[in-house]
């Protein structure tokens, strides 16, 4: 089990780099900001490299449930909701999504384990559209589940990145619902439910 020292240095870190960005905070500034010597810091996190990892860790250790295959296929409510949740877990970590090309560059052991991440997210969006497919909720073709997934990505990876771009201030809930509200604007042509009008 981590200290408290170490538990207030990641949520500190995790909310100075949502705020700022991970490249724009340094070691220094996140001892400044906790009131510790940045030789504290070190003992607990023996460099930012370490700090962005535990963060990605937690994020992942929040996502593995909310990616897990479900006992019964999701209909398109339950498959919302689930995106919902991930939206959310996202917008924690929302910083992960700033700029993650980027990140993945100056932190190369993330790379496996994101892209890892984001594969089965979309193995399990493409089966909660698939059901919905069969289950006559939507009318997506079969060959136009690759660009809706495609477009869904973009949506949970870049929201952040072109909101920042625009000036906008996001915090958890408004990223997850306006996230939440491009992906209905997305499916609303195929709706056969009729529930998201």
């Amino acid at each position: 089990m981590a200290s408290k020292t170490a538990e207030r240095i990641l949520f500190t870190s995790l909310e100075l780099f949502n705020i700022h960005g991970e490249a724009a905070v340094t070691s220094v500034d996140i001892a400044m900001e906790l009131d510790i010597s940045p030789g504290n810091l070190y003992y607990h996190f023996k460099g930012k490299e370490v700090l962005v990892t535990a963060l990605f860790d937690l994020f992942s250790e929040q996502m593995k449930p909310l990616l897990a295959r479900p006992l019964q296929p999701l209909n398109l409510d339950e498959f919302l909701y689930a995106l919902h949740l991930q939206l959310e877990a996202a917008a924690t970590f929302r910083f992960l999504f700033r700029n993650p090309v980027d990140l993945l560059e100056k932190y190369p052991s993330l790379t496996r384990a994101f892209r890892q991440l984001l594969d089965s997210q979309q193995t399990r969006w493409r089966e909660a559209l698939e059901y919905a497919i069969s289950q006559g909720q939507l009318s997506l073709s079969a060959q136009a589940v690759p660009s809706m997934l495609h477009q869904l990505g973009l949506v949970f990876s870049q929201a952040a990145n072109y909101a920042l771009l625009k000036g906008e201030d996001i915090d958890n809930e408004e990223f997850a619902q306006h996230c939440l509200r491009s992906i209905v604007f997305l499916l609303h042509p195929y709706d056969r439910t009729g529930q998201y009008d």
